[in-house]
């Protein structure tokens, strides 16, 4: 998937999308599940962590707890299944996929609510509210087209801040993987 950002999250990942503006009760909900989502997937990346100059045990165990006050609460609530996997871009401030052409997408200029599942077996997503741009663009054949869809999302400062490292971190360890699946010949 081509993407304009230098540093991006790839992905299939399920995400799902509510049409509307959320109000600003709501979207504050929104912004305090994701900062403690993005946390705990940070946390939860033990081998990353290691490198981390800044980690406080405490703050990493107070994370831990909330994720998993969070996961309780979600399975006492019914947990739905998770919604259909597109190709995913995501970057600092925009989330681009490919899906077929549906209903469910509205047109350029809408605001709406992406949940998108970043790890998709914690089955919690992350709240990305925006507007859909307009460079929704038709790609492949006539008989399996698909749309390119962008959000422009806009969260909240911290929410942002901790999205930002997960992306780098992400990035960072798949350039790693390329690295020891491509060695350097011995010319």
């Amino acid at each position: 998937m081509i993407e304009q950002h230098a540093v991006v999250l790839e992905d299939i990942l399920p995400l799902s999308l509510k049409k509307g503006e959320l109000d600003s009760l709501r979207r504050s909900r929104l912004m305090r599940d994701n900062l403690a989502l993005l946390k705990a997937l940070l946390v939860m990346d033990d081998h990353l962590l290691a490198e981390d100059e800044n980690r406080d045990a405490t703050s990493s165990l107070e994370t831990k707890i909330d994720l998993l006050l969070l996961l309780v609460g979600k399975g006492i609530q019914g947990l739905d299944p998770l919604p259909p996997a597109y190709s995913c871009a995501l970057g600092a401030e925009n989330l681009y996929w490919d899906a077929p052409f549906s209903e469910d997408f509205p047109g350029a200029g809408n605001p709406v609510c992406v949940s998108l599942f970043l790890r998709p077996g914690i089955a919690m997503p992350l709240f990305l509210p925006g507007v859909l741009e307009s460079d929704a663009n038709r790609s492949g054949a006539a008989t399996d087209t698909l749309l390119r869809h962008h959000l422009h999302f806009q969260v909240d400062t911290r929410v942002q801040e901790s999205l930002d490292r997960l992306i780098f971190r992400h990035h960072r360890r798949a350039i790693a993987r390329r690295k020891d699946h491509h060695p350097l010949s011995a010319d």
